[in-house]
């Protein structure tokens, strides 16, 4: 595993959680404009069940993808708190989907650039949660 050194943003508080609620009202509203203004040209998404790393026009591409699939689609917030590097956001996002009700436990932590683009987040959930999306 890869170790990557994070730099704490000069950023203060209320501007890391400022982004943290457009980041979550472009996925949310599938803004696929908003979400682009928000990161950096080389922003990544990482996910813990697969290890990929991938770009943001796959990630606005899977928004798209769960908007289409799950007719009720919301999240509700548990937690969002700024970090040194960016901000941490804990939720779980509810629907209907084909194979059933699905409520999936999410942990984000987003990493952003000196001038507050996201550069990375890292996406955590456990994929037995998501078996109602392609049931």
């Amino acid at each position: 595993v890869a170790h990557r050194l994070l730099i704490p943003t000069m950023l203060g508080d209320a501007e890391k959680l400022e982004i943290a609620a457009r980041y979550a009202a472009a996925s949310r509203s599938n803004d696929p404009d908003a979400y682009r203004s928000l990161c950096a040209p080389d922003a990544v998404t990482w996910h813990n069940f697969d290890e990929v790393e991938v770009g943001t026009d796959q990630t606005v591409r899977t928004m798209a993808w769960l908007h289409r699939n799950v007719g009720d689609l919301a999240w509700q917030d548990i937690a969002v708190a700024p970090t040194p590097t960016g901000f941490v956001s804990q939720s779980i996002m509810t629907g209907t989907a084909r194979g059933g009700e699905l409520r999936v436990h999410s942990c984000i932590v987003a990493t952003l650039t000196a001038d507050g683009l996201i550069q990375r987040v890292d996406e955590y959930l456990d994929p037995a949660q998501t078996a109602p999306l392609t049931g």
